[in-house]
């Protein structure tokens, strides 16, 4: 599956990405851009009732902004007592983002560091919804493979008028080790189960040892049920604050596991 999403990435023309659909392509979807529409629905009913601050306009500014490059797959939703039309991946993003930034605003982390980042977009909703709130991050930091970062690269330049922090694409193969920057707040969304033991202990030494807190959305039955939630404090080597299952629940494990959302 990862082999044919990096041959696909590498098909790209980064000089008019901003005209290439590679949001709806198949191989893409494989791996990103395939959320339901069902649980496009259970995401907006989470943030009406979980997120009550944010309004009908940032949501729809917020689509504008991140649906406007790629060319998704949209539906239509009725939110708020209307009709918006959107990529139910940018509503997951929208609601993990402000997820995240609940738990960071009570840390004393001023710097982010993302694991396995797609092609950037809660990096893109971070930022967006950050100003919103009045949370501020001086850094954010994305580590993922060499033909990812040239898509998170392009993508994010796209959007570098509506960024409002200090950007820095770093390749997986460092494992974050070259990051040195303090109080950083860790975020994985799925790649850190995902991927093999032997990787997955590399980022724990290198760059979990270097966060303060984080935020992990955590497949019990990642890598075929190598990644039991009971042993995550074992696995990032952190003490682990709150455990709660994913919601909306997404069901990775085929109806065998559960996933859930981790924080430390």
């Amino acid at each position: 599956m990862y082999n044919n999403y990096n041959s696909f990435l590498k098909t790209l023309d980064f000089n008019i990405l901003d005209k290439m659909p590679f949001k709806s392509n198949s191989q893409y979807c494989g791996i990103l851009e395939h959320v339901s529409y069902e649980l496009g629905i259970k995401y907006l009913n989470l943030i009406e009732t979980e997120f009550t601050d944010i309004t009908i306009d940032h949501i729809r500014t917020f689509i504008d902004l991140n649906d406007k490059y790629g060319i998704p797959t949209k539906n239509n939703y009725s939110f708020m007592n209307t009709t918006i039309t959107t990529s139910p991946t940018t509503i997951r993003y929208i609601y993990h983002s402000l997820v995240i930034l609940n738990y960071y605003k009570n840390t004393s982390c001023e710097n982010i560091v993302e694991v396995g980042c797609g092609y950037g977009g809660l990096c893109l909703a971070i930022n967006f919804f950050s100003q919103i709130l009045y949370i501020k991050i001086k850094e954010y930091n994305l580590i993922d493979l060499p033909e990812p970062c040239k898509l998170i690269k392009g993508y994010l330049d796209l959007h570098k008028d509506n960024i409002h922090t200090d950007i820095k694409i770093h390749l997986s193969e460092t494992y974050g080790e070259n990051i040195t920057t303090p109080n950083l707040f860790f975020i994985s969304n799925y790649c850190y189960t995902e991927i093999d033991k032997e990787y997955n202990k590399m980022y724990s030494e290198k760059i979990l040892s270097k966060t303060s807190n984080g935020f992990i959305t955590w497949q019990d039955g990642g890598n075929n049920g190598a990644y039991p939630i009971e042993l995550c404090s074992n696995i990032t080597r952190k003490n682990i604050k709150n455990v709660e299952e994913e919601k909306p629940q997404t069901d990775a494990g085929y109806g065998i596991y559960k996933n859930y959302f981790v924080y430390y």
